[in-house]
């Protein structure tokens, strides 16, 4: 075989790769004279010019084009150099986002002075996503700037605050280069055993993808408001977790109406302790948080001894009246983060959150001998008030609220038999 022979072999083959090449291309390629005139394009080119195509027929690019892209000529005619890109990914709106929103983005290629090559891809859906995401662009900066009650920031993927608004400062009161780099925690008003709940709401949103909480906050003036907390996820273009967004709202008026109506559905209406059902409901979030961080939760039982002889000898006002004291001196004596419940009759239960054996033990001893120092008014006469007291924490063997429940009633027994107004813990017995 000759070397023309060969040549020749070789240039069909490369002519036959290029004619494959641009049929089983996944855009639109046409190949044109400087003029328009078509020689040359491949199905998918005309599957996205059939719509424009009129009674002419699919012969000249920019005649099929003009009626969306008549600045087409005008731009291959200005451009004078011997070769190169005359546009990159011009936009040619086909038809309205009304109907159907038809993108084309067209580049166009001057090879030398006789031939163009035009490439064609439909970005329609693009330009939705693009068009979706002004619309929350605009929606988000309406929060950021106009909304009053609404407040916008970014955290770090370890909870720092990195972003802020004009709207979350008119909310917090504090200004941008004094919020960037704190954590939420700088607007919450959590006592040192509520710490946590900042880590459990970020491990929550990370899990579920959002968590939402209320949480009351003080605003840099120092007065004090409600603020539900919603925090998002952010995730990058590879679906990496970067980050949260944070959505605060006040909600101080619908706080305090809602408040009313929880203190009536979960308090007991003598004492103001909660009620045994909310108890269970409380228990059993906290027992679920404990289990998560690997926490110790302990129970208290408290029964006011000899509360049928106070009954009996000064009537069942007077018995009211020292079920409230008790109640009253727990408060002042537990923890924020503790719970008190009336169980039933004269019987209370206090959850103890993170704390041991030892720690409930000392809490304990602590409300008996506070009760004991006190008295309640009896028309004149001071009657002195004891309790007796068992205590349990969480171990291997009691792992669940009702055993924790049943060994803390078993301890408060043991407290009885022993002559009442002491402290008896399980562990003891």
């Amino acid at each position: 075989m000759s070397s023309v022979e060969l040549t020749n072999d070789s240039i069909e083959s490369e002519y036959e790769a290029l004619i494959s090449f641009m049929y089983l291309s996944p855009v639109g390629l046409v190949r044109t004279d400087p003029g328009g005139k078509i020689d040359m394009l491949n199905p998918m080119a005309t599957q996205l010019l059939m719509p424009l195509v009129k009674s002419i027929g699919l012969e000249n690019l920019f005649e099929t084009l003009a009626s969306v892209a008549p600045e087409l000529r005008n731009l291959v005619t200005s451009f004078r150099e011997p070769c190169g890109s005359i546009c990159v990914n011009h936009r040619i709106h086909v038809s309205s986002a009304a109907d159907g929103g038809i993108v084309l983005a067209c580049t166009i290629v001057k090879v030398n002075d006789e031939v163009l090559i035009t490439v064609l891809t439909d970005i329609s859906c693009q330009v939705a996503t693009e068009r979706r995401l002004r619309q929350t662009d605009s929606w988000l900066d309406a929060i950021y700037t106009i909304v009053n009650d609404f407040a916008v920031l970014g955290l770090t993927e370890q909870g720092v605050i990195n972003s802020w608004s004009p709207s979350a400062e008119r909310l917090t009161g504090y200004t941008e280069s004094e919020a960037i780099g704190e954590t939420l925690g700088r607007f919450y008003s959590l006592s040192a055993l509520e710490v946590d709940v900042l880590k459990e709401q970020l491990t929550f949103a990370r899990e579920e993808g959002w968590h939402s909480r209320d949480y009351s906050c003080q605003h840099k003036s120092g007065h004090n408001f409600f603020a539900q907390t919603m925090i998002a996820v952010l995730r990058d273009e590879d679906d990496k977790f970067s980050g949260y967004t944070v959505v605060f709202r006040d909600i101080t008026e619908r706080k305090v109406s809602s408040d009313n109506l929880a203190n009536l559905l979960t308090k007991d209406h003598l004492t103001g302790a909660i009620n045994r059902a909310h108890f269970f409901n409380l228990a059993e979030k906290e027992f679920a948080r404990a289990s998560r961080y690997e926490h110790s939760i302990s129970i208290i039982m408290l029964d006011a001894d000899h509360f049928k002889h106070v009954n009996d000898s000064w009537g069942h006002p007077i018995g009211d009246e020292v079920l409230k004291s008790i109640a009253k001196i727990a408060e002042g004596v537990l923890r924020p983060g503790d719970t008190i419940a009336r169980f039933g009759g004269e019987e209370f239960v206090v959850m103890l959150p993170k704390s041991n054996s030892l720690e409930a033990s000392v809490i304990a001893e602590r409300l008996r001998s506070s009760i004991e120092a006190s008295s309640v008014d009896a028309g004149g006469e001071e009657i002195r008030i004891t309790v007796s007291i068992g205590c349990a924490s969480m171990s291997q063997s009691r792992s669940t609220l009702k055993e924790l429940l049943i060994s803390a009633d078993s301890a408060l027994y043991h407290a009885k038999s022993k002559g009442r107004n002491c402290v008896v813990d399980i562990d003891d017995c």
